[in-house]
């Protein structure tokens, strides 16, 4: 029941940001938020296929490539659990590691799916993506304190 609250809530968090978001600002990945935050309480084979639904959803709602999202939650949530079996849970600075390494995963996955494609890669622009990190942290921090 309470991860059917958390996706109700990111999919109702999701569309008020769409809509008050300033346009051509990155806003906060809710769904990486949510797909990290149902990582941290279940095991790989449960996180993983879960986490690329969120992404195939996250495709659908925003009319994006079916798939581009889902690859790219795949890879944040593999680098999740990676980095969250190589360092101490629980404390602050291995949770921004984490959050670091999982975000970083995400991106890769987005480029390597648009590369298979053969779509035009966007231009890496390093201050979009640090500002998506930085509107997204907070709340991944607000979120591994309700766990599963």
């Amino acid at each position: 029941m309470r991860r059917l609250m958390a996706l109700l809530l990111t999919l109702f968090l999701s569309g008020l940001l769409s809509a008050l978001w300033p346009q051509g600002l990155m806003a906060p990945d809710l769904f990486l938020v949510l797909a990290l935050w149902y990582a941290q309480g279940s095991p790989a084979y449960l996180g993983l296929p879960v986490a690329f639904l969120l992404g195939l959803l996250q495709d659908l709602l925003g009319y994006g490539l079916v798939g581009l999202h889902g690859v790219g939650l795949l890879f944040a949530a593999y680098a999740y659990y990676a980095a969250n079996r190589r360092l101490a849970s629980g404390e602050s600075l291995p949770a921004l590691v984490a959050f670091t390494w999982a975000f970083a995963a995400k991106w890769l996955g987005h480029f390597l799916v648009a590369y298979w494609l053969r779509l035009e890669i966007p231009p890496l622009i390093p201050l979009d993506l640090l500002l998506e990190a930085l509107f997204t942290l907070p709340l991944f921090l607000l979120a591994r304190r309700f766990r599963p």
